[in-house]
């Protein structure tokens, strides 16, 4: 179970780096600040995918240079795809700048805490510190690896 968990992660050993200087404009919806998918992917580096399924796709997926994770509250507006900023913050662990008017943001690392590389891991988030052995017999921790992509394949035969 712990197995099939793991596969599940987007196992990432990199905190979030910086994401936008430049301010991204905001467009306000029901009340909520959101942020238009063509902006995120060109001043930003955030992609926002709609992943394929029934019901018309209306699940989306939040990809930073770090990680990727489930985004929920995406709006269609017409052609164009609005992220909430909320959202943006909690899937990719960032902080979101609001100027005072509300009307541009800017998204930068959320700070870590002790907690969040250790416990309970969680699908989009940072990985726990695994001590894994290599084929060869040498040891390596993912803490080692930080700043490098990581795919942890692992499988059991019960």
């Amino acid at each position: 179970m712990l197995a099939t968990r793991m596969l599940a992660l987007a196992l990432t050993a990199a905190p979030a780096t910086a994401i936008s200087g430049a301010p991204l404009p905001v467009i306000t919806r029901d009340g909520q600040a959101h942020v238009a998918a063509a902006a995120l992917e060109r001043d930003a580096g955030i992609v926002i995918k709609r992943l394929p399924g029934r019901g018309g796709g209306s699940e989306f997926v939040a990809c930073g240079p770090s990680q990727c994770a489930p985004l929920k509250g995406v709006l269609a507006d017409g052609e164009t795809l609005l992220a909430p900023v909320a959202g943006l913050s909690e899937a990719l662990n960032l902080t979101a700048n609001l100027d005072e008017g509300r009307r541009h943001v800017t998204f930068g690392p959320a700070q870590l805490d002790s907690s969040s590389t250790t416990g309970t891991a969680r699908v989009g988030g940072i990985a726990p510190n695994l001590r894994l052995t290599k084929l060869d017999g040498t040891t390596v921790t993912l803490d080692e690896l930080r700043g490098q992509r990581v795919l942890i394949n692992s499988w059991a035969s019960w």
